[in-house]
């Protein structure tokens, strides 16, 4: 029988609801709504002050009296880096469910790699390559080879976290840039030495990857039905928009104003991974996290009770 249910994803930037119609082992989006939390800007010394403790309970509550007023009573919660290294993380999670009833899912960096890759597998065009899911406040790297997960690891940096750590404007400057860029790699070779990682197609999922598609089609460097491309675009465009600042940041305004300020270290990550594995390939993916906690956690649940 068809049912609906809520899922409810806490970043370090935006928390996002999903609703999804699920008829056996299939499902539709039928909703999506976020609020730009920025959870991270928060948090100071590894602990999340008062007020983005209430900002979280606030766009909870919201969320859930939304989740009522259109019936739908099954719903989950859950976090990543947004919570997943506060050091009052406990008190966190008690007075959140103290106040909304709510008890939120906290997702490691495995989890959530292993999740997000498994939500967008069915939508990839490549059975074999490395899939990353940049957030706000980390980054998933998945190499899959014959649809099939082979490692999964997680980098503690996010396009949030490094804007906040390195960029004093909007734009970056090209020291700036410098500097992301050496800390990228700096975090890619903590992973994996240089060239373990090379694989020919680049699968990428995230708000800043889908922002940066759009910008393409609007510079007409891609058409709008295209989801690959050549990883040249990125540095190409990491270029245009240093070249072009108040350009650039009209452009950011048009397309994506919430992620105005993030657009560029995300864009950063991505041409880091890319570069780092030599990759020939960037494929755009529509799914992830959200639609693979679905699967795993609610549906092929409900299949197993």
């Amino acid at each position: 029988m068809a049912f609906t249910f809520g899922i409810i994803d806490i970043g370090s930037n935006t928390i996002r609801m999903n609703i999804y119609s699920i008829d056996r082992s299939e499902f539709s989006q039928v909703m999506s709504t976020k609020a730009s939390a920025g959870l991270v800007s928060y948090i100071h010394n590894h602990q999340m002050n008062q007020e983005g403790i209430n900002k979280l309970i606030e766009t909870l509550t919201e969320f859930k009296k939304m989740l009522n007023v259109l019936s739908v009573s099954e719903f989950a919660v859950f976090a990543t880096a947004s919570l997943r290294n506060v050091k009052n993380l406990e008190d966190i999670l008690d007075v959140v469910r103290e106040k909304t009833g709510i008890e939120i899912d906290l997702l490691s960096g495995a989890e959530e790699g292993r999740l997000s890759f498994n939500g967008a597998i069915h939508d990839l065009d490549g059975s074999e390559g490395l899939y990353i899911d940049t957030g706000g406040g980390s980054t998933e790297i998945v190499l899959f080879y014959d649809n099939q997960i082979v490692s999964v690891s997680s980098m503690p940096i996010g396009s949030l976290n490094l804007y906040n750590r390195y960029v004093r404007e909007i734009i970056p400057t090209a020291a700036e840039i410098k500097t992301i860029r050496k800390k990228i790699k700096e975090e890619l070779l903590a992973i994996e030495p240089e060239q373990a990682l090379e694989v020919d197609s680049l699968a990428v999922t995230g708000g800043s990857m889908r922002t940066i598609r759009e910008i393409l089609i609007k510079l007409k460097w891609i058409r709008p039905d295209q989801h690959t491309f050549s990883p040249k675009l990125l540095s190409d465009l990491v270029d245009y928009l240093v070249e072009n600042d108040s350009r650039a940041i009209k452009l950011l305004l048009q397309n994506k104003p919430d992620r105005v300020h993030t657009v560029c270290t995300g864009l950063l990550i991505i041409e880091g991974v890319a570069k780092f594995a030599n990759a020939k390939v960037i494929e755009v993916s529509f799914s992830g996290l959200r639609e693979g906690y679905l699967l795993e956690k609610v549906i092929n649940t409900k299949k197993q009770n």
